[in-house]
């Protein structure tokens, strides 16, 4: 069993907008309530870890979760409420990283029958690891636990409610493809 998984979704195809939904069915009630989830927006130039205000461009990224999904808004920093409409050179990916505490406290995995949630960020911060920092993150937990990288997601980013995508099975493409990191 894997500790940490990685999962990447294109964020370059999408429509422009202040707001996205990511289908994730691997977000189960039980993954989101028993493990740490740690969200980067992957830019051109680094990945920013979520939620950022990024005074520079003048806006806010957030990530909400919910069960099978997550939804990826932009706000205006000037006024905290103005939805905001991030460059695409700010919108390459969004990495997710799932991680298991079982892994970090074997000795802690149950309490009265079930898992128990317990503070990935205490056990990085005490390992001197700066989670605002992608590359150092996931090379800490490398060394402590083994990570599936699990692969790149596409079209399962829409910009509503509404389902964008193919209706046509022959005309979708594949949600899976390889992974180079």
């Amino acid at each position: 069993m894997d500790s940490v998984k990685l999962l990447l979704f294109d964020l370059r195809d999408r429509p422009l907008g202040w707001s996205s939904i990511i289908e994730i069915p691997e977000l189960t009630k039980d993954v989101l309530q028993e493990n740490t989830i740690l969200f980067y927006l992957e830019t051109e130039d680094t990945c920013l870890k979520l939620p950022v205000n990024n005074e520079t461009l003048g806006y806010t990224a957030n990530v909400f979760k919910n069960i099978g999904k997550v939804y990826l808004t932009f706000k205006c920093i000037k006024d905290g409420v103005s939805n905001y409409t991030a460059p695409m050179c700010h919108l390459k990916s969004l990495k997710m990283l799932i991680i298991k505490p079982e892994s970090f406290y074997p000795e802690r995995s149950s309490v009265y029958g079930r898992k128990k949630k317990y503070s990935i960020h205490n056990f990085l911060k005490a390992n001197g690891v700066n989670i605002h920092d992608y590359e150092e993150t996931l090379g800490c937990l490398s060394n402590f636990c083994k990570i599936d990288f699990s692969g790149y997601h596409k079209n399962r980013v829409s910009m509503s409610l509404k389902n964008q995508f193919v209706s046509d099975a022959s005309k979708r493409k594949p949600k899976y493809s390889a992974l180079m990191i």
